[in-house]
């Protein structure tokens, strides 16, 4: 038996795509958007941006049980990190529908920049003097904390907005999307992946061991596709 793709089901020049979701990275969750523009039925212009957390990999939360009002916090943590990312790079399909609700398989490609926004971290920290205790909002670095059983947890105001720092970086990232009625209006699609940043001045997040100037990263997300046509 021979299937023939139906005329509607090709890549047609110059349809365009607007994606958006959620993302699950193995350091953080965000979201993302994503623009295509075929070209051909092989290859299409491709535009990703997202906006996601970014923890160190030696981060652990912890909670001082000796504390009143406690709540979770990473010892050693001096900035709160979120990065926003683009790229620029090629949608190519591997495989197409053959009926209208199929599935459409696609391998994406891009590098780009990122921009990563640092927020010092304030803590709680518990300080008894003359059998007096008081509790202090403190900006947290090795010398200004120097005990785990001094902190209660984080500042509860959201210290440090006025002390933001922003350092760019480098994206490369690959990935593989599933799509499902790729041909409605609005279709599904679970993208899974891999990407590469770096910042050339590095990520100051943690005050003792390695913070890495590359890091490499794996996600899956979840879109909404809408088709913009022609």
């Amino acid at each position: 038996m021979l299937f023939v793709v139906p005329t509607n089901l090709q890549a047609q020049t110059g349809v365009k795509e607007l994606g958006f979701g959620g993302l699950l990275k193995t350091n953080g969750v965000g979201l993302s958007f994503t623009r295509t523009v075929n070209k051909s039925d092989k290859i299409a212009n491709y535009f990703y941006s997202d906006f996601v957390s970014h923890k160190h990999i030696k981060e652990s939360k912890v909670v001082n049980h000796k504390a009143e009002n406690k709540m979770p916090y990473v010892f050693g943590k001096q900035f709160h990190t979120a990065i926003a990312r683009t790229a620029f790079g090629f949608s190519k399909p591997l495989v197409r529908p053959i009926f209208p609700n199929g599935l459409s398989i696609d391998i994406q490609g891009g590098i780009g920049l990122s921009m990563a926004c640092q927020r010092p971290v304030y803590l709680r920290v518990q300080t008894v003097a003359n059998d007096q205790s008081t509790i202090e909002i403190v900006k947290y670095s090795s010398t200004s904390v120097s005990s785990a059983q001094e902190i209660i947890g984080y500042a509860k105001n959201g210290e440090g907005w006025d002390e933001l720092i922003y350092k760019p970086g480098v994206l490369l990232k690959m990935e593989t999307s599933f799509t499902w009625n790729d041909f409605d209006q609005l279709a599904k699609r679970i993208h899974i992946g891999a990407s590469v940043d770096y910042f050339p001045k590095g990520l100051s997040i943690m005050s003792f061991g390695e913070n890495p100037r590359i890091t490499p990263t794996f996600f899956v997300g979840i879109m909404w596709v809408v088709n913009k046509g022609v």
